[in-house]
């Protein structure tokens, strides 16, 4: 029943900002601090029931598409009734600045948490191409479709290797690797892309390109945006976008900080950080038993179990991302974490790659 927790949270923000009021800043403070208080209380649950029939679980999944859809079309009206220069009594209907701001928080934190990683699941449903299909509307949200190419053909081949740009390396802050991370994935999948339709006998820049044709999906929603609410329409889904691209690469840069694999060696339980927080797992559709994922790619998100080799985060993924916004706790509540993992999880050659690269100890 827990992974049916993610639509219910979406529907509820959706109601909030048709609410209006003070309803979108509640939600928006509900979801980046009241949602991590509540997840930490709650405890770990390492097991791994039976799931509900496969077919609702299947249908769960497909209906956050609508659900953020609505909420998106419900956020472009608010920001149409918008107007700075409004006088007299239309100030008082119109939504204040700060309604819109907040919505266009929670729409961002719902595109990140729950629109990505319900297209994460069903990215790896390959040859399926409505899974695809609406992986790449869910993405494109985000202004992040290229996601769908250089996640399967990028990042799980490269994991917790200096290639891999969703890696967040041992020093490197969270505002850093926001930048390279943006910029190095657009590019992996760029090269990722030209490098099969080269093998194809294709041009890379074609119509065949999915990178490239995946960026009409951004552009038919701003499109959207701009018949429903002009040009402030427009600026305000590119905010959505911003902040849910944020929030992902909040996610990416705790899902991998600072682990070590030798190039070309097998992926293993120890190159991803797990959690076993209940409502990490709940939200995140139990993305955070990451290792077993990694391990295991074609695994249904419902079927992820807790592995015993895999290095365990201090706190769930609300709590680390909040943390991680501040380097120097980043540092303290990190450092213990790497040193045991050097210590207990790594190879030979992993310990001599971190030495080299003088890495020992840092956070």
């Amino acid at each position: 029943m827990r992974f049916l927790l993610p639509n219910l949270c979406l529907a509820l923000a959706a109601a909030a900002i048709a609410m209006g009021g003070a309803w979108p800043i509640c939600g928006a403070a509900a979801a980046l601090f009241f949602l991590g208080c509540v997840d930490e209380a709650a405890g770990d649950d390492r097991s791994t029931p039976a799931p509900l029939r496969r077919w609702v679980l299947d249908v769960n999944l497909y209906a956050t598409l609508p659900l953020l859809g609505t909420a998106t079309y419900l956020y472009l009206n608010k920001v149409a009734d918008f107007h700075p220069m409004a006088l007299g009594a239309a100030v008082a209907k119109q939504p204040s600045l700060g309604e819109i701001g907040a919505a266009a928080v929670l729409l961002g934190y719902c595109y990140a948490v729950f629109g990505a990683t319900v297209a994460h699941e069903l990215i790896h449903r390959a040859g399926n191409r409505g899974a695809r299909f609406c992986a790449t509307c869910l993405l494109a949200g985000m202004g992040n479709a290229a996601f769908v190419v250089f996640h399967g053909g990028g990042h799980h081949r490269l994991v917790a290797t200096l290639a891999d740009p969703a890696t967040a390396r041992r020093g490197e802050s969270v505002w850093a690797f926001l930048v390279r991370s943006t910029a190095g994935q657009l590019a992996e999948a760029y090269a990722h892309e030209g490098a099969r339709l080269r093998r194809k006998g294709a041009m890379p820049f074609s119509w065949r390109n999915r990178v490239l044709s995946q960026q009409a999906y951004s552009a038919a929603m701003a499109i959207a945006a701009w018949l429903i609410a002009g040009g402030t329409g427009v600026l305000a889904v590119v905010a959505v976008a911003a902040i849910g691209r944020a929030v992902h690469e909040l996610v990416n840069y705790v899902q991998h900080f600072g682990l070590v694999r030798v190039d070309g060696a097998p992926v293993r339980h120890r190159h991803s950080w797990d959690c076993y927080r209940r409502l990490s797992n709940a939200l995140h559709y139990n993305l955070p038993r990451h290792a077993d994922h990694h391990v295991h790619g074609k695994k249904r998100c419902w079927d992820l179990a807790a592995e015993p080799g895999a290095p365990v985060l201090p706190f769930g993924y609300q709590s680390m991302a909040l943390i991680a916004l501040f380097p120097p706790l980043w540092r303290r509540v990190m450092r213990p974490r790497l040193a045991e993992w050097d210590r207990h999880c790594a190879s030979t050659a992993e310990t001599a790659l971190i030495h080299r690269r003088g890495w020992a100890g840092l956070s």
